[in-house]
């Protein structure tokens, strides 16, 4: 029993002590706490939980501005990346085109040149033949000469007419082709671009959301 009574006694003292520390604390003035003076029950100021809360919130909006940052980044690199992509395949189809219609004008050229060689042909055999004969004169011998280069002249200067011709008509060709993949790529690149914007916006309203 007496064993009893000392440990209760141990027990009041030790309470007494916790509770004269921490009513030491809460009778101490605000200079000596550091702490602003509250009546029973006021709630805590701004720098409690309301300053944290702050203090998260704008670390939220921080992580927000630079989530959108990288966003926009990436989706650049990724416009940039369709829009070569598409170039390439464009330019590819353009490319291929435009070999056809060399080749088709290559050969409507050699057309040109078959038909302008036939229609001098005649020509051209009887004065050689004429410049065989025998026993003939030295000027017409000159004569029949001079008509021969006139009309191998006339040849070459009819091929290089058509020749220029269809050399017109493949690089008007080409042109059309090279403006149509501009004008194709530029459509492009704006709907990607108005897509892009609408998922970044999108995005945007997510994370404010989040927030």
């Amino acid at each position: 029993m007496a064993r009893q009574d000392a440990d209760w006694k141990t027990y009041r003292r030790a309470l007494q002590r916790g509770t004269g520390f921490f009513s030491f604390f809460q009778k101490r003035p605000a200079a000596e706490t550091g702490e602003p003076h509250r009546d029973p029950g006021e709630a805590a100021g701004d720098g409690g939980l309301a300053g944290f809360q702050r203090l998260v919130l704008t670390e939220k909006q921080g992580l927000t501005a630079e989530t959108l940052k990288r966003l926009e980044e990436a989706l650049r690199l990724e416009i940039s990346r369709k829009l070569q992509q598409e170039k390439n395949r464009l330019q590819k189809i353009a490319g291929e085109a435009i070999s056809k219609k060399r080749e088709e004008c290559a050969d409507k050229l050699a057309d040109y040149r078959r038909e302008i060689e036939e229609k001098h042909k005649a020509r051209l055999a009887d004065l050689r033949f004429r410049l065989q004969l025998p026993d003939l004169a030295a000027e017409e011998k000159e004569r029949i000469q001079e008509e021969i280069l006139l009309e191998e002249e006339r040849i070459t200067m009819e091929i290089k007419a058509k020749t220029g011709e269809v050399e017109a008509e493949l690089a008007a060709f080409t042109k059309g082709q090279q403006a149509a993949v501009e004008e194709m790529l530029e459509k492009y690149r704006r709907r990607l671009w108005r897509e892009g914007t609408a998922w970044l916006q999108k995005e945007a309203e997510r994370l404010g959301q989040d927030d």
